[in-house]
């Protein structure tokens, strides 16, 4: 098969530096597949994890899940809190009760201390649901009691490491299984975060460094939709948690043995169709999010047959605007944690989001590409067939991190048994990366790296070592996942800008990409808007879509003038020539 890229590809879509990020979950112990991994008692000290999670720096850490409605804070008074000490012993005297759910001071600064040592910030996800409940304990039954949470707003801003936090959440699926129904009153909690947040931070001191307010959180398109019709407004950043199937069921055995695995790009389009709708300056991340729930699938989602699962999504959602971040469940716990709980040595899913992070940058610059593929190129946004069918073998591009101007290729062979030529047409010279599990095998939890075994040792990532070859023809063993960086070959969307202060033109999505069919792929679609991050990682994003809107309009209100006064002028000389 043969693969070339063309000069002028243009960007399809740009994703935060910490496209992939990952979890903390509260589930206390003896909770099946988590062992000691929750927020309370991870061991954040632990050298390995710190490693672990430095490795994929620059990164968000979103400390949430299914418990986070039901912890307490208990959080002691300080000199700027409104909180009484009535209040605070009443916090303290539940946390008593229930110590697996209940975050000390001491174990809030440990968590701070861990994300800014690695390099991450914090999404932390506040408790909504269990300070709507009445006397009896059904939920919904009242305003949002804002009182524990406005109590450890309060202490986080004067801890000195007050800016790795990036934003709140309010609440986690809250509106799941019936759980609350209350919109309005939802909103009106959103509203009153707003001002406490607002009110926290008002210093000149910390106020550049306000967090912002991510949600809904939540799940299903549906949902989103209806929450974020309500919402829009309150929120900066939308979230949603998104999983392909349930750990427990066998069919995801099947599943995830199956090119059924591959994701498209237009599954994310009817989320990104709701998150234009109703926000000002669209962005969305799935906030939570693994190929399986109720804690993933052994053998499955901590193996590297789920490593095909992973790559080939975040392949599709780096294509899917506005989404810009994808926060991986879980760092630790579960059958799907990235790093062992037990042994904190890396499952295969880590090693893919390291080298995703160490080699892909922020812009896809192509479509999906598949060598079978017979559908029509102007039907699909990004030049991507309806189903994988029985491909096996995908290829994304994107540019190279940390080069000027050169493209890569992340490049799945699914194949068990068969292994594949792929001939890069352009540039001099590549440097390849294949992952393989150990002994060739999908089910191994083990990666080798050009056959090279990776593993963290005594808080030390392993060097990650290409293959530089001036051979363009690469030899893909079956079930490998491959990074290859093209050398001496420029793309134009891949140079960095010369200056930020000219501003940047609207992206043109015109890429095309030529197979060994000479079939051309292209990836405009006419009707999505520009993305647009307002992101602090220094990244020069494209120009927000009403920008764009107004500049068109001012243009076409100009040539309707010009076209106006033309005719005034004719006008008036046809009725000196009948004089």
């Amino acid at each position: 098969m043969k693969i070339s890229l063309h000069q002028n590809a243009s960007t399809i879509s740009i994703v935060r530096p910490e496209f992939i990020s990952t979890t903390l979950d509260w589930w206390p112990l003896k909770t099946e597949a988590w062992g000691n991994s929750s927020v309370i008692h991870a061991d954040l000290s632990h050298p390995n994890l710190i490693a672990a999670a430095a490795g994929l720096s620059p990164l968000f850490i979103r400390v949430g899940g299914s418990q986070a409605d039901n912890v307490i804070y208990n959080i002691m008074t300080t000199s700027n809190s409104t909180t009484t000490v009535e209040e605070a012993n009443r916090f303290a005297k539940a946390c008593d009760k229930n110590p697996q759910l209940c975050l000390t001071m001491q174990r809030w600064e440990e968590v701070l201390k861990f994300a800014h040592d690695a390099g991450a910030r914090i999404v932390f996800t506040l408790a909504y649901i269990r300070h709507t409940r009445d006397e009896s304990g059904q939920n919904d039954q009242q305003d949002w009691d804002s009182t524990n949470a406005r109590q450890l707003l309060q202490y986080t801003a004067q801890s000195k490491h007050a800016n790795t936090v990036f934003g709140f959440e309010l609440g986690n699926e809250v509106t799941h299984k019936g759980k609350v129904e209350n919109v309005t009153r939802l909103v009106n909690a959103y509203a009153e975060l707003r001002h406490i947040i607002d009110e926290t931070w008002s210093s000149n001191e910390n106020s550049q460094h306000k967090p912002k307010i991510l949600g809904p959180a939540s799940t299903g398109q549906s949902i989103t939709t209806k929450l974020l019709n309500a919402l829009g407004k309150h929120v900066d950043i939308a979230t949603y948690h998104k999983y392909h199937g349930g750990g427990k069921s066998e069919s995801l055995v099947r599943y995830a043995e199956s090119t059924s695995i591959i994701q498209h790009p237009k599954n994310f389009h009817g989320i990104s169709s709701t998150v234009n709708k109703y926000m000002d300056e669209p962005e969305v991340w799935v906030g939570e999010g693994a190929m399986a729930y109720n804690s993933g699938r052994q053998s499955i989602t901590d193996s590297f047959i789920g490593s095909f699962w992973f790559t080939n999504l975040l392949g599709a959602m780096s294509k899917s605007r506005p989404h810009t971040v994808y926060c991986r469940q879980a760092l630790v716990g579960g059958y799907y944690e990235l790093i062992s709980h037990e042994t904190m040595e890396a499952m295969p899913d880590y090693w893919i989001a390291h080298l995703w992070k160490k080699l892909v940058g922020s812009k896809a610059i192509g479509p999906i590409i598949s060598p079978r593929r017979e559908d029509s190129p102007q039907k699909y946004t990004f030049g991507c067939c309806e189903g994988p069918g029985s491909d096996t073998l995908l290829i994304h591009a994107f540019c190279a991190k940390g080069e000027s101007s050169n493209p890569m290729f992340v490049v799945t062979n699914f194949d068990k048994k068969s292994s594949f030529n792929l001939n890069i047409t352009v540039g001099t010279k590549i440097t390849k990366y294949i992952l393989t599990g150990k002994g060739g095998s999908r089910d191994s939890r083990s990666v080798v790296l050009n056959g090279k075994l990776l593993t963290i040792e005594n808080g030390r990532l392993p060097e990650i070592d290409g293959e530089h070859t001036d051979d363009l023809l690469i030899a893909l063993p079956p079930a490998s996942i491959s990074f290859v960086t093209v050398h001496g070959f420029q793309v134009d969307e891949c140079v960095p800008p010369a200056a930020a202060v000219t501003g940047i033109a609207p992206i043109v999505y015109t890429s095309s990409v030529s197979l060994e069919d000479q079939h051309q792929f292209a990836t405009s679609d006419g009707r999505d808007v520009v993305p647009y991050v307002a992101s602090e990682s220094e990244m020069n994003y494209p120009a927000p879509f009403p920008e764009v809107q107004r500049f068109v309009l001012v243009q076409m209100l100009a040539l309707a003038g010009a076209v106006f006064f033309a005719f005034l002028l004719c006008s008036r000389k046809r009725r000196r020539q009948s004089r």
